[in-house]
């Protein structure tokens, strides 16, 4: 199963936070924290924050989102009943406001990308 990959940045996480909470006004806040955080593969929110904001405006550190190891998570804190459709659905409608790459680095990926002309020399 795919799973969307984002850049990892504190306006992605505050983001996807807020999508969570319009889905699923009854979860706490912290647990929602600690469910991002596994959903990213980190163990707790604590170990997450550290790196979350050490990186500099600069990094373009891509994590992928879990939306299972988010479920589980949930589950673990005491929330059943969510369906993992629906939360794998929400996850890819997440529009993150920061981009994977940089406007020139997002540039110089789409031009290797294109195909070469079958009649160029």
């Amino acid at each position: 199963m795919l799973n969307p990959s984002v850049r990892f940045s504190p306006s992605n996480v505050a983001t996807f936070k807020k999508a969570l909470r319009g889905q699923y006004p009854n979860i706490k806040s912290s647990h929602l924290d600690e469910a991002i955080a596994a959903s990213f593969g980190f163990k707790s929110y604590a170990a997450m924050r550290p790196v979350l904001y050490q990186l500099g405006a600069y990094a373009r550190l891509i994590v992928v989102v879990d939306h299972l190891l988010l479920l589980l998570r949930l589950e673990e804190l005491g929330y059943s009943g969510i369906s993992p459709e629906s939360l794998r659905r929400l996850v890819w409608s997440v529009e993150f406001p920061d981009d994977r790459y940089d406007d020139d680095v997002g540039q110089m990926i789409r031009m290797r990308r294109r195909p070469t002309a079958a009649n160029a020399d």
